[in-house]
């Protein structure tokens, strides 16, 4: 098992989180848990397909895949060998780059032919890579022959970059009033383009430095429930087990597993 992530050129910097890339000979059927970690993804598998429960069934999925802004936690498991690289946007840049309204697609993982219409054959391409870096060049290639239709998006990324910086601890309200806008054309518009209100993007980002904080072992769960924004346990508690459906007294924080991977930063 083989996880591994990279981190985009210059030219790409604004639009991409990371690569990664994930590799397992063992075809041993395997359920992973996945959970919310406020970005959006282009995911390729260059092996064997998987099949996802997102919705209360299992299905088989494409190789070429685009997986929104979720609210709650899903399952995966592989069908063979494993080997598949992962683009993580920025909150904002699937709509910059392809201008589509992500509001429609939040809790969904589609097949990326559905949603786009540009060329995708240098992405089928990575299906025959040779190696781990040529495949991750490729994906990197493909996103800069997309540049030519960006379309940034200011008042959101400068909004987005607030929520970061507070860890999602931050007044919508106030927010609103920093980038000239009512709270209500703010909503509008960020779950347009992010998929999500801001209100509950700044709970998945607060959610997230969770894991930040319990980097240090030796917190209890009520420092890290106040270090972490929330005002008491109980509130803590409910909010950690809407997104990864277990308690964090029973996560495992040190297990091997994707969500870790992509949470554990």
């Amino acid at each position: 098992m083989h996880y591994e992530s990279f981190g985009p050129s210059d030219l790409l910097k604004d639009l991409v989180k990371e690569y990664w890339v994930f590799e397992s000979e063992d075809s041993t059927i395997t359920q992973q848990k996945i959970i919310p970690d406020g970005y959006s993804e282009i995911i390729i598998h260059y092996r064997s397909p998987y099949r996802i429960n997102l919705a209360g069934r299992w299905e088989e999925q494409s190789l070429l895949l685009f997986s929104s802004q979720i609210r709650r936690f899903f399952f995966l498991e592989n069908t063979g060998k494993s080997g598949m690289i992962g683009i993580k946007l920025h909150p904002a840049a699937f709509f910059e780059l392809f201008q589509k309204d992500v509001s429609s697609l939040t809790d969904r993982v589609i097949a990326l032919d559905e949603i786009i219409a540009s060329e995708l054959v240098q992405l089928e391409a990575i299906k025959a890579g040779d190696s781990i870096e040529s495949r991750v060049g490729m994906a990197e290639k493909w996103l800069e022959s997309q540049l030519q239709n960006l379309h940034p998006q200011g008042v959101v990324r400068h909004c987005i970059a607030d929520i970061f910086a507070t860890h999602g601890m931050i007044d919508i309200d106030q927010m609103a009033s920093n980038v000239c806008l009512s709270t209500r054309q703010l909503e509008r518009l960020f779950k347009k383009v992010v998929g999500l209100t801001p209100k509950f993007y700044c709970r998945i980002i607060r959610f997230n430095y969770i894991f930040e904080v319990m980097k240090d072992h030796n917190d209890s769960w009520i420092r890290t429930a106040l270090q972490s924004g929330y005002f008491d346990q109980s509130h803590f508690i409910k909010n950690f087990k809407e997104f990864t459906g277990e308690e964090p007294s029973n996560y495992g924080f040190d297990e091997v597993n994707l969500a870790n991977f992509f949470l554990k930063k």
